[in-house]
């Protein structure tokens, strides 16, 4: 009787039939699975911050393994700041030195109130002689402002009080002119007399009409010969005839004849000292230029 040996596969077979050795289980077990890769190392907790920085908490000797240990040193700095200077960090402004440049000192200017731009001053609430500032002296005193870096908030006072000293003068001066005047009518009514004051008047005006002479460029020849000898011009110019001008200047005290004041005119003309008085506005010139003129145009009528 023979015995059959058990396939090297059936189950009932407890030798390993690769190695001989017994085995205790039906089948191998699996081989062990690999260890878990070991987790990426952690980044510290100042990754990102710029290198100047972690170097600027280095010279302080601060250790950088906690946040919490940098945080603390750091705010204990910022107070000790803060009670040395009297006020917060966000405070402090640092001078330039001595050498700096002006684009060294815009920033310091402008953390002082002073604009960027010119432009940024605004002087809409203020008014001269019940108007707005006239655009070129609003200009102008932007960019003087500017020049000397003065605060926005400071501006509009110091324009205001050159508007105002402005206005004074003026004031004063019309006062002071209205004196003149009136003094100067009273000693013209005085040498005029009270019986021709009124047709003198009248005549005076009839001369500065007769050469073309406005009621402000009368008042302008007013303010810079005197009311008193404006008027006898005029009321000379107005009393004269076609045929007989007054003239006051000529080498000739009376050039009554139309050829006469022609000649005289192109002697003028010729004058170039006169002709510069003539057009930089002298009265007298003005004057004479205009008795000539009434003249020539009143006998060629």
């Amino acid at each position: 009787m023979t015995t059959e040996l058990p396939l090297p596969t059936d189950h009932v077979h407890f030798f390993n039939h690769h190695t001989g050795r017994p085995r205790f289980h039906f089948d191998e077990a699996p081989p062990p699975a690999p260890p878990p890769a070991p987790p990426p190392p952690a980044k510290p907790w100042h990754d990102g911050v710029e290198p100047e920085i972690i170097g600027h908490w280095n010279n302080k000797g601060w250790k950088l393994d906690s946040a919490r240990d940098v945080a603390l040193a750091a705010t204990k700095q910022a107070r000790e700041a803060e009670r040395h200077f009297g006020v917060p960090v966000e405070r402090l402004l640092k001078l330039p030195d001595a050498t700096a440049k002006p684009e060294e000192w815009a920033p310091v200017y402008q953390r002082l109130g002073a604009p960027k731009e010119a432009k940024e001053y605004d002087f809409a609430g203020i008014k001269f002689a019940g108007a707005d500032l006239e655009a070129e002296f609003a200009e102008a005193m932007r960019a003087s402002l500017f020049a000397a870096s003065v605060p926005k908030d400071k501006a509009n006072s110091i324009v205001a009080g050159v508007v105002k000293y402005m206005e004074d003068a003026d004031a004063a001066e019309t006062t002071i002119t209205a004196g003149k005047v009136a003094t100067e009518k009273a000693d013209l009514a005085k040498n005029w007399g009270p019986a021709k004051f009124d047709m003198n008047m009248l005549q005076a005006k009839e001369g500065a009409k007769r050469a073309g002479m406005t009621e402000e460029a009368v008042a302008a020849l007013e303010g810079q010969v005197g009311y008193a000898k404006v008027m006898e011009l005029f009321r000379r110019i107005g009393a004269s005839s076609a045929e007989s001008v007054f003239h006051e200047g000529s080498s000739d005290a009376s050039i009554n004849t139309r050829t006469g004041a022609i000649a005289r005119l192109q002697e003028l003309e010729a004058d170039k000292g006169w002709g510069k008085k003539f057009k930089a506005g002298d009265a007298t010139a003005k004057a004479e230029w205009s008795s000539l003129m009434a003249l020539i145009n009143g006998e060629a009528a």
